[in-house]
Order: C-alpha cells, then sequence, then structure tokens
C-alpha cells in the first residue's frame, strides 16, 4: 500500500507521541523530531507507511539511548491479556464454533496498538473484548480460511503486537492438529511489536514454532527482511498475517495471504471501501478481485 499526503501529518504526530511516550527530555524530543522531519520531507510515498514508521522508530530509539522503549508496554499489554485466558477458555468450551470465536479473540487483541493507541485506553480496549462475540466480521472468508487449513500441511502467522500475542495462542490452538503451526516476531524492538521473549511469554511456544523475520520493520516489509524468512513465506502452504501494519505492508503481495485486522485509519478504510473500526478478515486474493487485479 502505497502512502499519501494524508500520511505526512500523521508520520509527524505519531513521532510526538511516541517521543513523549518515552522520554520526558523535551531537547532529546526535539532532537529526535528534527531528524524525522528530514526523514518525512525526503520520504518517498510510493512505499508503505510502515516503511516510515521503522525509520521513526529507529531514530527514536538512538535518540533515547534504549533499544526496547516500549518493553514495559508490551508487558503491560501481556498481562492484560493473560487476565483474558480463564473468560476465553470458558468462552471456547462453551462455544459451538470455537475456530471462528478464537479468530474473533484474536482480532480483539489488535487494540493493543500503540503506534496508533497513543495512550493507554482501559475502556477503549476493555470494548474491544468485549464485543469480540459480536461484532461483525465477513464469515464467508472466516469459513474459506477454516477450509484451506484442513487442506494444508502447514501454516506461517506474523505476530503483530505483544498483548496480541496471548489472543493468538487460542487460534492457533483451533487450528487442525495436523498442521505444522510456525509463528513469526520481528527481528528486533519496534513500537510494541512481538519479538520472541514476548510470544514465549505468552505461551506460543507450546504450539508453535516460532521464527524471526529478520527486521525492525512495523508490519512485514518483504524487501527488508531476512532470506531465511522469505524462504519460509514462500514455502508456507497458507499465510495468516495479524494487525493493520501487516495488512499495509502486504495487500498488493503477489501471493494470497489472509489478513485479520482492525481498521484503525482513515486513509485505509477509505481506499479499500471500509470503515475506522471495522473488523476485517480478508485475503489479498480477495483484495486483488474488488480492484481487479490477479494474485
Amino acid at each position: 500500500m502505497r502512502s499519501s499526503l494524508e500520511c505526512i501529518p500523521c508520520f509527524m504526530r505519531q513521532a510526538l507521541e511516541a517521543g513523549r511516550r518515552i522520554s520526558d527530555d523535551e531537547q532529546l524530543i526535539g532532537n529526535a523530531l528534527r531528524r524525522i522531519s528530514r526523514q518525512i520531507a525526503d520520504f518517498d510515498l510510493s512505499l508503505s507507511p510502515p516503511e516510515m514508521g521503522q525509520r521513526i522508530h529507529r531514530i527514536l530509539r538512538q535518540e533515547v539511548g534504549c533499544d526496547d522503549p516500549y518493553l514495559e508496554i508490551k508487558q503491560q499489554s501481556t498481562q492484560v491479556a493473560l487476565s483474558l485466558v480463564p473468560r476465553v477458555t470458558k468462552q471456547l468450551q462453551a462455544s459451538e464454533d470455537p475456530f471462528e470465536l478464537a479468530l474473533r479473540f484474536a482480532i480483539a487483541g489488535n487494540i493493543l496498538d500503540f503506534a496508533l493507541l497513543s495512550v493507554w485506553d482501559d475502556e477503549r480496549i476493555n470494548d474491544s473484548f468485549e464485543k469480540a462475540n459480536s461484532h461483525p466480521i465477513d464469515t464467508k472468508m472466516v469459513n474459506q480460511l477454516k477450509q484451506k487449513l484442513q487442506q494444508a500441511g502447514n501454516v506461517l502467522i506474523l505476530a503483530d503486537n505483544a498483548g496480541e500475542t496471548v489472543l493468538d495462542r487460542f487460534l492457533i490452538e483451533q487450528l487442525p492438529k495436523h498442521l505444522k503451526v510456525t509463528y513469526v516476531v520481528k527481528g528486533s524492538p519496534v513500537i510494541n511489536d512481538a519479538v520472541e521473549a514476548d510470544a514465549i511469554e505468552a505461551g506460543i511456544d507450546q504450539f508453535a514454532s516460532i521464527i524471526d523475520n529478520g527486521t525492525d520493520g512495523p508490519g512485514t516489509i518483504l524487501h527488508h527482511c531476512s532470506d531465511s524468512f522469505k524462504a519460509a513465506f514462500d514455502a508456507a502452504d497458507i499465510i495468516i498475517a495479524k494487525g493493520q501494519a501487516n495488512f499495509e505492508t502486504l495487500n498488493t503481495v503477489d501471493r494470497e495471504v489472509f489478513l485479520l485486522t482492525q481498521i484503525k485509519c482513515g486513509v485505509i478504510a477509505d481506499a479499500y471501501n471500509y470503515q475506522v473500526g471495522d473488523w476485517i478478515v480478508t485475503s489479498t486474493t480477495e483484495l486483488a478481485k474488488s480492484a481487479g487485479r490477479g494474485v
């Protein structure tokens, strides 16, 4: 997905809000914003927004002098998600369609996004989990994904945020037992995206192999990823990509990828005829059809 002119002020807003979140040193934040503004001025808008996000957060980490400035918020997110485990487990045990419900909770967890959610908002987070049972989603696409998983030998799941990994674990547990499951995290910290330690804390290692994509970019910027990850990406029978940044970086990729996210950006909503707040279950194949392209 290309960036747009509307992304430019959003880049600066995100940079300022991120700077304020991780430091109270005005001079340090000012230095970072000046560097970031020069990057934005030269940024090629034909690239996806997460590519600018990668640059923004590299600069912030350098200026703050911290490799993982979102560590505390990641731990907090994971603890919130872990507190839901008994409730979600009980609901899944009583559900007539535990796969769909687990998928719903996996999308509900996408609210734990601190690239766009600038402050911790208990009400907004709790609301996302409360409506997991009832929020509209495309059940036709859910069933299509379920059928394809039954026929596949392996699945690659691209993680998004740290707390979200706990909810992804429930989805993995509902996958067909014959599937080999590989869970992909970031190669090094960026925002509150999951790295290996976050996935292990969530218990993912009990149900899937964990690999990283070799990069610190939000989403999956394929030309920045490691050769080993790209080989796994190409070899996977099914790919499930979580979160808005993966939607932005993979929606036009030349293979089928199933995309699960909440829409939090008006530019994306307008481009794909969604509404901000929609819960999306789609695939690159479906998006290509709607745009008159082939995958």
